[in-house]
């Protein structure tokens, strides 16, 4: 009977041990993705745009604009602090979107020519 009770802690043990998840969670970037973004009272209006953001293995992100006026790569992209800059060129005048995520919700700016305009979205979720 001791035998028996012994090989059926030994068993319940590894089974526990083997079962049970011993990885280590992977963090996921929450800004990796594509949002939806308004921006705001342009000279061409409102104006609807999805912005992508990938990361390579080396950890720097990279990203684009595809926007009812275009589509546009990102360049400078930085994160820190839940804190976006980047900056992009259409028809050779420079812009920059500089915000803040926060969980699914993007606000910011789009700056360029003098004039700032407000941008807002929010994260596609697939």
């Amino acid at each position: 009977m001791k035998k028996s009770y012994v090989l059926f802690v030994l068993f319940a043990s590894l089974l526990i041990t083997n079962c049970g998840s011993s990885k280590s969670a992977v963090k996921v970037d929450p800004y990796i993705g594509a949002w939806n973004l308004l921006i705001e009272n342009t000279p061409q209006g409102n104006v609807s745009a999805t912005m992508t953001i990938t990361k390579n293995t080396e950890g720097a992100y990279s990203g684009s604009v595809n926007s009812d006026v275009g589509a546009f790569d990102l360049y400078d992209i930085k994160i820190m602090d839940s804190k976006l800059t980047a900056g992009f060129m259409i028809q050779g005048a420079e812009f920059d979107i500089i915000g803040n995520f926060e969980n699914l919700l993007f606000k910011g700016y789009v700056s360029g020519m003098g004039e700032d305009y407000q941008a807002s979205g929010t994260k596609i979720i697939e």
